[in-house]
């Protein structure tokens, strides 16, 4: 039913990335993963199952530091259609690094995600609180070796952007197992609005028709602004009518919420533009997958478009 499922594993994460506050959580996620991981990966096993989506996506924490995260993604790959994109933040010691539970991968369809701020070592340095700088590109090279799908996402000024991709060519030396994304909804032409985010994707477009040196290879690239459709609609007064979200299950996304040995609740939603505090509820042992559906279906969200975060930008 939802072409897209993330997840959210309780590996908790070492990464203090300025951009992310996901590590606050490490305490609430150490004891979800001691206590309840395998009721937790069961939970996600039966959703998965009865949906099938084309896409998973499973984030963290840090997921891929997750003992047998390789069984469990084994387990649910054969109801997933397509990809398995696995968040990292690269930011663990060659020890772990060396010693990940990488054996029964799921190759063919796992695409291994980061999120980059570029290869400025005192801008990394400074948004990743001393973080060595370069252990994390050795990580990016060491795991770049395995046979899955590479994708790397940037969040950096456009005005940079040629430079950061000559040295992520010169750095990393990436194939065609690679691809890179470049978010295009960030304050990367000094204003948030609509018009000044078409300005930012036609000057990145005019710099990769350019070419960008070493990086000659067939690397994919995805230009495509988040919410393109949705912005539009709140412009031209026609609300969040356009929204693809409203017309048709797309994404089904979790988050762990309370956890006691007996049960998990998780966040749910159906969109990544809702304000943080708007979701859903699934207990174990109390709610049915038949529930998630029901409140899809039943349009029980669109309330809660009015205060769509994509309004920023117009």
């Amino acid at each position: 039913m939802f072409k897209a499922i993330r997840i959210q594993i309780p590996q908790p994460c070492k990464a203090q990335c300025k951009w992310c506050g996901t590590w606050k959580k490490n305490n609430f996620f150490t004891k979800l993963r001691d206590e309840n991981l395998s009721l937790i990966l069961d939970t996600y096993s039966e959703i998965i199952r009865e949906y099938k989506p084309k896409y998973l996506y499973v984030s963290g924490g840090e997921p891929i530091l997750l003992p047998q995260i390789d069984k469990f993604l084994q387990r649910v790959a054969p109801w997933v259609g397509k990809y398995i994109y696995l968040f990292t933040s690269f930011q663990f010691s060659a020890k772990r690094r060396d010693n990940l539970s990488l054996e029964k991968m799921p190759w063919e369809k796992m695409v291994l995600t980061h999120t980059s701020a570029g290869f400025d070592e005192k801008y990394w340095l400074d948004m990743t609180h001393g973080f060595p700088f370069e252990l994390y590109l050795d990580n990016i090279i060491k795991l770049g070796q395995k046979p899955w799908h590479k994708r790397f996402k940037f969040i950096l000024n456009h005005k940079y952007l040629r430079g950061e991709l000559e040295k992520f060519a010169d750095i990393i030396k990436p194939d065609n197992s690679w691809s890179i994304s470049l978010k295009l909804m960030n304050n990367q032409s000094g204003d948030f609005g609509a018009d000044k985010i078409k300005e930012t994707k036609k000057n990145v477009i005019e710099i990769l028709d350019k070419g960008v040196a070493n990086l000659s290879l067939p690397v994919a690239f995805k230009t495509k602004i988040t919410g393109e459709k949705i912005i539009e609609g709140f412009r031209t007064g026609q609300g969040s009518e356009l929204c693809p979200y409203r017309h048709q299950p797309l994404e089904l996304r979790f988050a762990l919420y309370k956890g006691t040995p007996e049960y998990i609740k998780f966040k749910y939603r159906f969109c990544s533009h809702f304000p943080s505090n708007k979701h859903f509820i699934f207990k174990t042992g109390r709610d049915k997958i038949e529930d998630i559906t029901n409140a899809y279906k039943n349009h029980d969200f669109f309330h809660w478009c009015k205060k769509c975060r994509l309004k920023l930008y117009t």
